[in-house]
């Protein structure tokens, strides 16, 4: 008795990630794109938060410091996630609107780890001030 093994869609490889944008929402207030896509990965891990930044910048054809991925959902045992994202006109605007926690998940982990240190530093300091 074999399992059967659910069929991949059209264009989706084992051993390759294929991005596929399910909805674009245009938020005009703050000149951003509200993005959520379908990404397969098939005989892959989940891709890190920075992987899906690129994709997302390729997959729509923008600078990869205008995306920001706010939430990433995996289905267990699809070997899809679906992944909502921030798509800003301006760099600069994204950065004064996005809050910090989701630029530090949108980063390498040791730029992260070094802005969570002085944070944690000036607590301490302010801390030690009003003693």
């Amino acid at each position: 008795m074999s399992i059967p093994i659910p069929k991949l869609p059209e264009g989706v490889e084992v051993g390759k990630v294929v991005t596929r944008l399910i909805n674009v929402r245009d938020n005009r207030v703050i000149s951003r794109k509200e993005v959520t896509m379908e990404v397969w990965h098939p005989g892959l891990p989940t891709p890190s938060r920075l992987q899906l930044r690129e994709e997302a910048a390729k997959a729509l054809g923008v600078d990869v410091k205008q995306v920001y991925v706010i939430r990433v959902v995996t289905e267990y045992g699809r070997h899809r996630s679906i992944i909502e994202a921030h798509v800003y006109d301006d760099p600069t605007v994204g950065e004064r609107v996005e809050p910090l926690y989701v630029k530090l998940r949108n980063m390498p982990k040791e730029e992260a780890r070094k802005i969570r240190e002085e944070m944690r530093k000036k607590g301490e300091k302010k801390a030690a001030a009003k003693k």
